[in-house]
């Protein structure tokens, strides 16, 4: 191989690098050279953009770490690669101006703005404070009345296909559901939503029936010989002991997730076994751990997933909205 041309790929790579020192200088260079030139501005935007990118990617896998705990690939390799492949897929996705996060920056800080937008530095005080006003006005922080009057009566129900865009959008369809059961079961929502979550993999893994349909079973209830109702089949994974298994299983299928948080609360108030569960329904913590002492799950870390949900930025977020 031609040894300046080998150089030219290592220099083209070393430029394209989310790690790349060089490159963030050479652009502090040009910002201080060139004080009128909004190329250093739009570089440095991007910059920004592929840091919140990575942000961003980091929360997903946090908040999905809780399900990583039995993967024989979860090893601190395979995370540190991981990351380097976020980071990198940061950066690509911020020269392709994927999110728009940096033309928004531009045209904030730009001193000439553009010509349809005015930096903020450069509106009225009156103006600015009258904007913020008008804005907070027309979007005022969510209740549980107003979570529940947004959320349709089906939920996943009225769109099988529907995936949430993050932890905190499954949580914020469920929560009026998991309030209103809770309130019949007397107790605690938190441990409820963390089944739920635990359970779907944050509603993107929900069991399907043969026809494709939603079973919109959250609570993955199995359907034994009790069960009349509709049924879907999938493969499972139990625990004898430590020791993980799969194996065919069916699971009960309704009619919308209500019906779900409906189905569960009877599920637990018509057997013995978790009366004692049910007793201490009202603290998350004591609800989690009695649900597995009461063979809720074979999993033996079944109550320390739940804590681990209960405990992540997703339920904190929501915890706050609905003043749990």
């Amino acid at each position: 191989m031609d040894m300046n041309f080998g150089q030219q790929m290592m220099d083209q790579a070393r430029s394209n690098f989310v790690h790349d020192t060089a490159s963030l200088d050479s652009l502090r260079r040009q910002g201080l050279e060139n004080k009128d030139d909004q190329s250093a501005l739009r570089e440095a935007a991007k910059h920004f953009e592929s840091i919140f990118m990575n942000q961003l990617l980091a929360s997903m896998r946090k908040a999905n770490a809780v399900f990583e705990a039995d993967n024989p690939l979860n090893s601190q390799y395979t995370k540190f690669y991981q990351d380097m492949h976020d980071q990198q897929m940061s950066m690509e996705l911020s020269k392709n101006g994927s999110l728009g996060l940096a033309d928004l920056i531009v045209q904030q800080l730009s001193p000439q703005g553009t010509e349809n937008y005015t930096p903020a530095n450069l509106l009225p005080a009156d103006s600015l404070a009258t904007t913020l006003a008008q804005r907070q006005a027309r979007t005022p922080a969510p209740t549980a009345e107003t979570l529940a009057a947004r959320i349709p009566a089906l939920a996943i129900a009225d769109d099988p296909n529907w995936k949430p865009e993050s932890p905190e959008a499954f949580l914020e369809r469920l929560a009026p559901y998991a309030q209103q059961a809770a309130e019949r079961a007397n107790v605690s929502p938190l441990t409820m939503l963390a089944q739920a979550a635990l359970e779907t993999g944050w509603g993107q893994h929900v069991i399907a029936k043969p026809d494709g349909q939603s079973s919109n079973n959250v609570f993955n209830i199995k359907a034994d010989r009790r069960w009349q109702g509709d049924a879907a089949s999938t493969r499972t994974v139990e625990y004898d002991g430590t020791v993980a298994r799969t194996e065919q299983a069916r699971f009960r299928a309704y009619g919308s997730v209500e019906e779900s948080f409906a189905d569960y609360v009877n599920f637990l108030q018509d057997n013995p076994r978790y009366q004692q569960a049910l007793a201490v329904g009202r603290d998350a913590v004591r609800f989690a751990e009695s649900l597995q002492d009461a063979g809720y799950a074979t999993d033996p870390e079944y109550a320390n997933k739940l804590k681990r949900i209960m405990n992540s930025d997703a339920m904190q977020a929501i915890r706050s909205q609905l003043g749990l």
